[in-house]
């Protein structure tokens, strides 16, 4: 219990008061540890503090809600679902979801997830999917050029993103890398990492044109060209 005890004092100790006091834990019988619970906490609280900085975004009080089995999930306007396998494993999505918390109001599945890909490679502390710490451009390259693919691109992984594939794993995660990679070439190389403008015009609308001036079909070749370069 002493040994328990110091290590949640050194995690409370780690963040600062107002970050620490931004997140709590319901704990649905995941049979997780005291220390692990306060790890993953803590984790999730450092998340949170930069991301809403970030994004210009603040939803309150998070709660993190920690299950035996299932996936992340995110429950507007504050909630979020970490299955107790990803911490004990070190690979809770928790910036994904955080990114779906304070980004509401997306146009379409391929900006939803690309940008919550984006949001975990950015500031996730530990390793997750649909990349596990990949370079995301090169993981989607990997995807878009396997033999039999049904992702090629941007426009199938909307496809996929958009619609329930139960027990289609291998589809939906080639579906999340090519979306990851999508928005990162969208927000970096297109918009000069000004996220803000990328939520506000192409997020929110869909509308390329009107916030690139290019349409979806004319950056396509383009994003394809560029993730070819790094794989």
């Amino acid at each position: 219990m002493r040994v328990v005890a110091a290590v949640l004092l050194l995690c409370l100790q780690s963040l600062p008061s107002h970050a620490a006091d931004a997140v709590s834990i319901d704990d649905r019988r995941s049979g997780l540890e005291p220390a692990q619970i306060e790890t993953v906490r803590a984790q999730v609280a450092r998340e949170y503090a930069k991301l809403k900085a970030f994004f210009g975004i603040d939803v309150g009080p998070v709660v993190v809600t920690l299950v035996k089995k299932g996936v992340g999930r995110h429950f507007p306007p504050n909630r979020i679902q970490i299955p107790a396998a990803q911490v004990r494993h070190a690979r809770a999505v928790s910036a994904h979801e955080l990114t779906h918390l304070l980004t509401q109001g997306w146009a379409n599945g391929l900006l939803k997830e690309g940008l919550a890909v984006y949001g975990q490679d950015k500031f996730g502390e530990t390793p997750a999917w649909p990349n596990w710490g990949q370079n995301i451009h090169q993981a989607a390259y990997a995807e878009i050029v396997t033999p039999d693919t049904d992702v090629r691109g941007p426009g199938d992984a909307n496809r996929v993103l958009s619609t329930p594939n139960p027990g289609k794993t291998k589809l939906r995660l080639a579906a999340y890398r090519v979306a990851g990679s999508w928005v990162t070439w969208l927000i970096d190389e297109r918009m000069s990492g000004d996220v803000r403008r990328f939520v506000k015009t192409v997020y929110r609308s869909g509308s390329y044109k009107k916030a690139l001036g290019e349409t979806f079909q004319e950056l396509r070749p383009a994003w394809k060209a560029y993730v070819k370069a790094r794989r």
